[in-house]
Formats: structure tokens, C-alpha cells, sequence
């Protein structure tokens, strides 16, 4: 785990807790799936967390949450169903499950959730699914040795990391006033450090943690540009 994400989880976890509330969501499932565990994980690069173990058997469940850690990205999985739902939790989140798999979970009543599903669906899941098909490409020339093919994929997949940064940057600065962008703009800080986007978010995300742990490092990187011109 880089120092970022230490950094993070230590703003995250140790920081003086703020007032907690009851997050009250709605978790619809069928009969057969009483009983059944439902387990909730917070999200970040590389790094999943329990947060809630809960049993499907009611509707309704009341999650005692820092009041200052959400909306943001969670996970969702339901023991003996594949695929898991990747979703911003936040109050009166409504989820319909899919008794197949659990990606496939209709969420609702959510403002967050529309702003997560349009960037995944422009943006990330065209990046995953070429990605694919250029790491397959990079496989079969190091099958071959053949260091035309080799070099020609390797910077396709550069090429695309560099765009995937560049689109991301943009729903950034067109979507200021999300949590999906706070999100976006923590877990991709070292990319936009310098962009001023930070500066772009809007002031009615600023009760958030994240939104204050962004605010210290995006202070921090002033003062070290500011010392970088002195020298």
C-alpha cells in the first residue's frame, strides 16, 4: 500500500470521529434470501474495508455512520450470489437486488448513484473493456517476442491511462458539485494535484472528511510550489 493511501486511511479511521447518524437504506430482496448475510466494504485503490455485516431479514436497515463520511463509494456482496454492487451510499438509498448477481442491483432514490453509473458507463467500463483487448494484444507479442507488436500495445494502453486521466479531469470540473467527483479527485489526487480542480469543487461538499483531507494536501502542495519558486 503506497504512503497516499496510509495517509488516507489514517485521516479516514484516526481522525477525532464526528457526530454519528443512523443512515437509514433499503435493501429489497426475495423471500429465499432471509437470513442471508449482506456484507458492505468501504472502497479505494487496491483496498477494501468491512464496514457492516448485516442479515437480510427485513427491508429496512439503519447503519450507524460518521456523519462526515458520506456520501461516498461502497461495496455491496450477499453471501451465495456472485458479482458484487459498487454504489455510493448515502440516506434513503434504495437497492433492488438481482437474485443472479449482485453488479446487475438496481440502486434508487439517490442523487449520487445516476453521477457514479454516468461515469462508469462513459468512461470507465469503455476504458476497462479496451484495456482488455490490449493487454490480450501485449500477451501474444511477448508470446512471439515480436517487440514491433510488443511496443505498438504497450502504448496503446499508455495512451489510454493518459485519456482515462484527462476524461476524468474533465467530469471533475463539469460535475462540482458531487460526491462522485470528490471521490474521483481523492483516489487520483497525484494526477490533479497541480490542476487547480480542487479549487473547482463546490463549498456544499465541504462537510465531508474527504473534502478536508483534500483541502490539507491541496494546502500542502501550495506551500511546497510556493517554496519551489523561492529556491
Amino acid at each position: 500500500m503506497n504512503r497516499y493511501f496510509v495517509h488516507l486511511l489514517l485521516f479516514l479511521f484516526i481522525a477525532p470521529p464526528a457526530f454519528s447518524q443512523n443512515i437509514r437504506i433499503q435493501i429489497t430482496a426475495p423471500k429465499e434470501f432471509k437470513g442471508r448475510k449482506a456484507i458492505l466494504l468501504t472502497r479505494e485503490k487496491g483496498f477494501a474495508a468491512i464496514v457492516h455485516s448485516i442479515k437480510l431479514n427485513s427491508d429496512i436497515f439503519n447503519l450507524e455512520i460518521a456523519s462526515d463520511l458520506v456520501p461516498d463509494l461502497y461495496q455491496l456482496h450477499v453471501s451465495q450470489v456472485k458479482g458484487s454492487l459498487f454504489f455510493f451510499l448515502e440516506p434513503g438509498a434504495r437497492i433492488q437486488l438481482d437474485t443472479t448477481d449482485v453488479s446487475k442491483s438496481i440502486v434508487s432514490n439517490s442523487k449520487s448513484n445516476p453521477e457514479w453509473k454516468l461515469f462508469q458507463d462513459s468512461l470507465q467500463k469503455p476504458y476497462d473493456q479496451r484495456i482488455i483487448i490490449y493487454s490480450e494484444g501485449e500477451k501474444r507479442a511477448r508470446k512471439e517476442r515480436n517487440a514491433d507488436s510488443l511496443n505498438y500495445w504497450v502504448e496503446k494502453q499508455a495512451i489510454e491511462k493518459e485519456n482515462l486521466v484527462r476524461k476524468t479531469g474533465e467530469y471533475i470540473a463539469d460535475h462540482t458539485d458531487s460526491y462522485v467527483s470528490l471521490y474521483l479527485l481523492k483516489i487520483n489526487w497525484y494526477a490533479f494535484k497541480n490542476d487547480k480542480l480542487f479549487e473547482r469543487l463546490d463549498k456544499t461538499l465541504a462537510g465531508h472528511r474527504t473534502y478536508k483531507f483534500l483541502e490539507d494536501k491541496n494546502r500542502k502542495t501550495e506551500k511546497a510550489g510556493t517554496l519551489g519558486q523561492h529556491l
